[in-house]
């Protein structure tokens, strides 16, 4: 059996130690904020994944500076990735990448960055497929099934699934003003196959932007998958009422 060396053993703690730290911060009742400094940001992706892979939305300040101008930065931007040392993130609605102190390939060199997860407990469930005549209809059914929430404080839903659309066969043109306005949730993973007479949606979409999309694309006909909801609330575990939590999937930032 092969020994582990005294190199290995520090590399070991050292990664406990962070863990451990970055552990206790998901479980302290100190705010559901995270500061991290430029020098951080392998920990800071790392939790960025954590709290995005348990369907949280997540925004973030960051200060530090564009990379080609030098011009100062400190703005909110919604994050919506993030992968090794780097932050992907949405900006004014143009997508842009963040990076630490001497980044120089992303667009951002960050000094700082504070993460603000939305919410605090997400309830998810599943639905049976929904067919309506409009995009309005299908949000509708689906944001009456959270009234069943109506005591908590709802800060964000969240559709996953598919829709098949019935419309008509869109120009270049027409299709490329849909996926404008789509731009944000295009890169947040939507995504869209146009047909002939129609398109179909895949994916995670907000419900308000769901509501919505009666402005960019007319439909005579939809008709959905199974989907998941994912209801966004800024209740703590321990603030959910039992029979909620009897009945329903709850996720928590912790």
């Amino acid at each position: 059996m092969k020994k582990i060396g005294i190199l290995e053993v520090v590399v070991i703690l050292s990664i406990l130690i962070t863990s451990i730290s970055l552990a206790y911060k998901f479980y302290s009742n100190n705010g559901n904020d995270y500061e991290f400094d430029g020098n951080q940001m392998y920990k800071c992706a790392w939790v960025c994944e954590k709290i995005l892979n348990k369907n949280f939305p997540l925004n973030a300040t960051v200060i530090g500076k564009w990379t080609l101008s030098k011009k100062p930065f400190n703005e909110e931007v919604v994050i919506y990735d993030a992968k090794g040392g780097t932050l992907y993130a949405i900006y004014n609605g143009t997508p842009i990448t963040i990076g630490g102190e001497l980044a120089y390939q992303e667009d951002i060199a960050a000094k700082k960055i504070i993460l603000h997860p939305i919410g605090k407990s997400i309830i998810f469930y599943e639905l049976d497929p929904i067919e309506g005549k409009s995009f309005r209809d299908i949000a509708n059914e689906i944001e009456n099934t959270t009234k069943n929430f109506s005591g908590l404080n709802i800060v964000d839903v969240i559709v996953e699934g598919s829709m098949g659309v019935d419309s008509k066969t869109y120009t270049p043109a027409g299709r490329q003003r849909i996926i404008n306005n789509l731009d944000v949730d295009i890169k947040k993973g939507l995504e869209l196959y146009f047909v002939e007479y129609g398109i179909i949606i895949n994916g995670k979409i907000h419900l308000n932007t769901l509501k919505n999309l009666d402005k960019c694309m007319g439909a005579s006909n939809i008709s959905t998958s199974k989907l998941t909801v994912y209801v966004v609330v800024n209740n703590s575990i321990d603030e959910i009422p039992t029979k909620i939590k009897e009945k329903y999937a709850i996720v928590t930032l912790g």
